[in-house]
């Protein structure tokens, strides 16, 4: 366990290693937004097929670090989405964007405040238990996480800072994250390119911008490809297969 939600429920972390505990870990989570149901089970396929390469004895990423799944950040608003005339809920249940929610440039005077937008970052930072208490954890494994990933959907984009301006970092994690995101995008498959998530739409308050000025370490966010939420079951194996590709160059390019 390491959060609660809105209404109580609990967000788990599940730890996969091969064999004993590895000094460094990843950390991967998705549903953040409700609706994306194909980033929570790209992200869970992703960890069924490492341990089935681990019980078939192959190579894997596990082998090099833990790697910590949150497949549902967002279940209040998951378990909302299942409900007639819900199934596009972002948000949660308090109806504020998780992904606006967290400490970067989040008192940006041309963000959106209004509590009905779709995007309504909340009254403060970190001002839901859902990210108030991932933040809290991440913070007691701050010394061995490496990376973090953070799964959407949907665009077909492997992004990275800055995404709450236009403008580059301006040193040398500039390149780095450029060849970090096309590596990624390679393995992940042709329906996938890289770029700052910033060139994609600016957006104030988001996982990624926070970790990466925080931490000083790589972190994407993956927007599965696709080209609306709600898919054909037929592709729910293809999107997952295109996830454990990226989630596994990611541990190697770290």
């Amino acid at each position: 366990a390491i959060s609660t939600t809105v209404q109580g429920k609990t967000i788990y972390a599940y730890k996969l290693t091969s064999g004993a505990s590895k000094p460094q870990s990843l950390y991967y989570q998705s549903l953040a937004h409700a609706r994306e149901w194909v980033a929570g089970s790209s992200n869970l396929y992703a960890l069924s097929a490492i341990l089935d390469d681990i019980v078939e004895k192959k190579h894997t990423a596990a082998e090099l670090f833990n790697l910590y799944f949150v497949p549902i950040v967002n279940i209040d608003g998951y378990d909302i989405s299942w409900t007639r005339g819900k199934r596009l809920q972002r948000k949660n249940a308090n109806e504020v964007d998780l992904n606006r929610n967290w400490p970067a440039r989040f008192d940006h005077p041309k963000e959106d405040k209004v509590s009905s937008s779709p995007r309504f970052p909340g009254p403060g930072a970190l001002s839901e238990p859902e990210t108030k208490g991932i933040d809290n954890w991440l913070k007691t494994k701050s010394s061995e996480l490496a990376g973090w990933v953070d799964v959407h959907s949907y665009a077909g984009k492997i992004l990275y800072p800055n995404g709450d301006t236009e403008e580059l970092i301006g040193n040398d994690d500039d390149q780095n994250f450029k060849v970090l995101g096309d590596n990624v995008a390679s393995a992940a498959g042709r329906k996938y390119n890289g770029q700052t998530a910033g060139s994609l739409t600016v957006a104030i308050g988001a996982f990624d911008d926070y970790i990466y000025r925080t931490y000083q370490k790589p972190v994407l966010t993956i927007e599965v490809a696709g080209s609306k939420f709600v898919v054909p079951t037929w592709t729910i194996r293809t999107r997952g297969q295109e996830i454990y590709r990226a989630l596994t160059q990611f541990a190697k390019e770290i």
